[in-house]
């Protein structure tokens, strides 16, 4: 399992949602707690999928305005494609860690 999670955790797709639910929980002004737990809860794929697109959703319009990088769309298909290879738990476990790690400062910039 621990060698599938470091799979998982070190695939594009998941650093580029991750680093996107991380701005989204951590800037002040957003503070998108709302699809971390939606993430949180999501049990089955279709789940999953579903608060993929209400974090999404949320997260256009910030980035919009703020001039965000945004998740490719390449990188969603990729994540889907890791929930039917590793299951939600596990990408789950992942997206959420990867969000909540602390960037070095010139990382972030």
């Amino acid at each position: 399992m621990s060698i599938e999670l470091s799979l998982v955790y070190s695939d594009a797709a998941l650093k580029d949602f991750g680093d996107a639910l991380r701005k989204a929980v951590r800037m002040e002004d957003i503070q998108d707690y709302a699809s971390l737990i939606e993430l949180e809860n999501a049990e089955k794929p279709e789940d999953f999928a579903e608060a993929l697109k209400n974090f999404l959703r949320r997260y256009e319009t910030h980035a919009r305005r703020k001039e965000l990088k945004r998740p490719k769309q390449e990188s969603l298909e990729m994540l889907m494609k890791l929930v039917d290879q590793h299951g939600v738990r596990l990408v789950r476990a992942a997206l959420i860690s990867q969000a909540l790690v602390k960037r070095a400062k010139e990382e972030e910039e």
